[in-house]
């Protein structure tokens, strides 16, 4: 059995303007570390459901974007530039090293996406959980049923505005490859809030998002709705696992 990294236990750093939440546990060993950007409006325990398993073999680290959890909420925009800059100023400031396995859900599929392209030579791999696309506002939210629309254009008022949002859609439109960047792309099959039009873009889309790289795989998660590791977290420790092989097959 591995030694713990470190106690389980939340700590705040301070990364010049704010103050940002964050965990960091797990196996100690020579590995990539495991950085988890969650869901809109999500805090770090989102992440319980395969904290203990991940743990086991691989360091994990997990963190409250600004404004969310016990993170202080940040004045600036909270879009996903302004979040990838904040991720990273934490890694670094708590004292952890590249590279990193970045695992986005949903909004944190963005911030990943963008991170992995800003700096690749700190990134081993991206793993995306049901991740948004920069076209679903434009394509696939007209699909939706009439209430579902009302629902999805609404929930923007937890962690940044539905104009903050677009903003990061914007931001990583411009991220049209990752080269030959390992990516796993992990997609909920039992989401009954779309519509059959917009599941069918929703499926294109997750198909667009795995061939960001040369190097991806695909799967569709048929009994997990948007929250996979939840539903079905199982599905995300073996996509972990999977994601660890191909990046050290890459040295």
């Amino acid at each position: 059995m591995s030694k713990a990294a470190r106690n389980e236990m939340d700590n705040k750093l301070d990364i010049g303007e704010i103050e940002l939440n964050y965990q960091f546990s797990g196996a100690s060993n020579d590995g990539p570390t495991l950085v988890f950007d969650s869901g809109y409006g999500c805090a770090l325990e989102n992440w319980n459901s395969i904290r203990e398993d991940l743990s086991k073999f691989s360091k994990m680290f997990t963190y409250d974007r600004a404004g969310i959890g016990k993170s202080e909420k940040d004045d600036r925009p909270r879009h996903s530039q302004q979040s990838v800059e904040n991720l990273r100023a934490l890694l670094r400031k708590a004292g952890i090293k590249p590279q990193y396995v970045l695992v986005g859900h949903s909004f944190g599929g963005l911030n990943v996406r963008l991170f992995a392209s800003t700096y690749p030579e700190e990134v081993a791999g991206v793993i995306l959980l049901d991740s948004c696309h920069e076209d679903q506002n434009k394509i696939m939210a007209p699909l939706f049923s009439k209430e579902v629309q009302e629902a999805y254009y609404n929930q923007f008022v937890v962690e940044g505005s539905f104009n903050e949002v677009e903003e990061s859609l914007e931001q990583v439109r411009s991220v049209k490859s990752l080269g030959n960047l390992p990516l796993i792309v992990l997609t909920g099959g039992l989401q009954p809030f779309h519509t059959k039009e917009s599941m069918t873009v929703w499926l294109k889309f997750q198909k667009e998002l795995a061939d960001l790289s040369t190097r991806s795989q695909h799967m569709i998660v048929e009994d997990a709705g948007h929250a996979i590791h939840i539903d079905q977290p199982q599905a995300v420790v073996h996509a972990v696992r999977d994601m660890l092989k191909m990046v050290y097959n890459t040295k």
